[in-house]
């Protein structure tokens, strides 16, 4: 538009009005082109430009939400669970960020339940939380962190000072690896009836038993025969049943809770809600933070292909892909290892 200044013509009132709006579109533009999106500038290298990335994914409705719209879901609920990609720095930063949103709605400080800490640990976390100062390091120092077979502390460390700076019981929930030991060696019968009655450790329903020993079967590249994926379907079942055990406690103690662990535990049809349902807990809000593929086209495809997305989790918020080795040549590697 041409502005005669000797004549007094002024632009039109409407176009200075638009100005505005044309910078937010614009910066709004630029700032997703970058990678912000709500939980950037991301970390994970690959895959931070596809169209799914920064989505966060209402699946009982079929569409995307606001940031804002998901903390208000947090910090309406009683119990969440917050899965994750283990060595995926993104996911452990938005773990973080959604646990802070959830303890600030807290009357008291929530509980917050760990996967990567084992139950034997225990007391050494009860230790660190009557100290005066306390610190990620300190948390990690307490529990060995560094001989655990966990990622790096670098990548964990806004979650655990999270955790800590929300103020409540910190509760370990991991089998301990001679507990999961003997389950190899001897399958169900390594658990004690008492303590499978303590942790509702009834079996699953033969079509969820069956999916479980496929995703397995496929999670081992196919190297695996079925009678092995059935004997360790025993450990995945063990963990689902403890980590929901621990959640009951922590939610009984505290009044609210939270869950951090892979996102395998937090399905909602078979993994740990099964048995938070078994021990009549309140339903969770179930959280699964998946990393994007180069083939993916919607949410359902990031997610396991034996359910639909709604029975798999609430919310699912998609993440650039982690740099990795091809897990399957990392397993070939092992199994030949193995024979020889």
């Amino acid at each position: 538009m041409r502005v005669h200044a000797q004549s007094g013509h002024r632009p039109h009132l409407s176009v200075l009005q638009s100005l505005p709006l044309l910078l937010l579109l614009w910066l709004t533009s630029t700032a997703l082109a970058a990678g912000a999106g709500p939980f950037g500038p991301w970390q994970a290298p690959l895959l931070r430009d596809h169209p799914l990335v920064g989505r966060i994914h209402d699946t009982a409705s079929g569409r995307a939400i606001s940031r804002a719209g998901l903390e208000r879901r947090l910090k309406a609920a009683p119990i969440v669970l917050l899965g994750e990609t283990h060595d995926n720095a993104d996911h452990h930063r938005i773990q973080a960020a959604l646990l802070r949103a959830f303890a600030a709605a807290a009357p008291r400080p929530p509980a917050v339940v760990f996967e990567m800490i084992a139950e034997d640990r225990q007391a050494r976390l009860d230790a660190l939380m009557k100290l005066p100062e306390r610190t990620a390091d300190h948390l990690f120092d307490a529990v060995n962190w560094d001989d655990s077979g966990w990622p790096a502390r670098a990548l964990y460390a806004p979650l655990m000072t999270a955790a800590l700076d929300a103020g409540g019981p910190l509760i370990a929930a991991g089998a301990p690896r001679r507990s999961l030991r003997a389950i190899t060696e001897k399958g169900e019968d390594a658990i004690s009836p008492a303590r499978r009655k303590a942790l509702k450790l009834a079996p699953l329903p033969e079509r969820q038993q069956a999916a479980m020993e496929r995703e397995i079967v496929k999670a081992h590249c196919d190297m695996i025969p079925n009678s092995a994926a059935r004997r360790m379907s025993v450990i995945q079942r063990l963990r689902d049943a403890l980590l929901a055990a621990k959640l009951v406690r922590g939610w009984r103690a505290a009044g609210r809770a939270a869950l951090i662990t892979g996102n395998g535990h937090v399905r909602k049809d078979r993994a740990a809600p099964l048995y938070l349902a078994r021990h009549g807990a309140p339903r969770p809000l179930v959280v699964w933070i998946a990393e994007a593929r180069e083939e993916a086209k919607e949410i359902a495809d990031l997610l396991p292909d034996d359910a639909p997305p709604a029975a798999i989790a609430d919310i699912v918020i998609v993440t650039p892909r982690a740099e990795r080795e091809d897990p399957c040549a990392k397993f070939r590697r092992f199994m030949k290892r193995k024979k020889g």
